[in-house]
This record gives C-alpha cells, sequence and structure tokens, in this order.
C-alpha cells in the first residue's frame, strides 16, 4: 500500500467504508432528537400546531365584504386534519411574488408556487405555538407591503 490514492475507475472509487465524521455527527444529532419524542407526541403536536395556524390565518385573513381592497387569504389544503401534513397551501388576492419576496425579507422559510399560492409548514419538530402566532403578524406586514 502507497501513500498516494488509488481509486477504481468511476463513480465506485469515490465511495468509503465509513461515513465521514462530519456527516454522521449531525445525523447522530438527529436521532437523538427523534428519541427524545415519539411520533405520536410529533403528529399531535403537528396537529396543534396547523390548527392553530389555521384558526389564526382565518381569523385575521379571510375575505371581509366590507373591506373589499383588504388583502385576503384562502386556504386551499384539507380542513381535516387527517388529510393533511403540517403543510397549509395559502391562495392570495395579491399578486404571491411580492408577498413571498417580502416574507423573505423577514426570514420567513416558505415555498412559492405560482401563480398565486404559497406552501408554509410549522414543522413540530422545531417550530413552537409562538413561532406561528409571530408568523401571523409577519404576514400581516408583507401582505401591507406587497400593496404598496
Amino acid at each position: 500500500m502507497t501513500n498516494e490514492l488509488e481509486l477504481q475507475p468511476g463513480v465506485n472509487g469515490f465511495r468509503l467504508s465509513n461515513q465521514p465524521i462530519l456527516l454522521v455527527c449531525p445525523l447522530q444529532a438527529s436521532l437523538e432528537v427523534f428519541n427524545m419524542t415519539s411520533m405520536v407526541e410529533l403528529r399531535r403536536k403537528s396537529i396543534l400546531l396547523t390548527g392553530y395556524l389555521e384558526y389564526l390565518i382565518k381569523h385575521y385573513y379571510t375575505e371581509d365584504q366590507a373591506q373589499p381592497h383588504k388583502p385576503h387569504v384562502h386556504i386551499i389544503t384539507p380542513s381535516d386534519p387527517q388529510q393533511r401534513g403540517c403543510q397549509l397551501s395559502l391562495s392570495f388576492s395579491v399578486p404571491i411574488r411580492r408577498v413571498f419576496q417580502e416574507l423573505e425579507r423577514r426570514g420567513v422559510a416558505s415555498d412559492m408556487r405560482e401563480p398565486s399560492v404559497l406552501r408554509v409548514a410549522p414543522v413540530p419538530l422545531y417550530n413552537s405555538f409562538s413561532d406561528v402566532h409571530r408568523f401571523i403578524g409577519i404576514l400581516g406586514e408583507a401582505l401591507d407591503a406587497s400593496r404598496k
């Protein structure tokens, strides 16, 4: 065996018998987090978080006939928690690109699907009810900014 790397030809030459430590450590840490809870508990929190998000969106951003120019949001994801995960797909009455940019500018990670859908997902492992509440305020700021 020499001190020079002798690889097999092609992609197989880059296989490793041991995983690099810098890739294994984050995997081990994430598995430890999963061992601190159960899928039943995660699903329960997911249902509550997403339900809270759904409630707040309907409360603050449902179409209001008394204010026809006010931007509104329609949830197109099924309302039944058994028919969805943690993600809600939101349809907007204003151009989605500007809302998406304003949310990004405020540090919110979401997914835009043109022409009018934004997907948001409160993830139970690392989002809290406070995060959901804070998002609702940021969404209002983004909607206001998108109208200017």
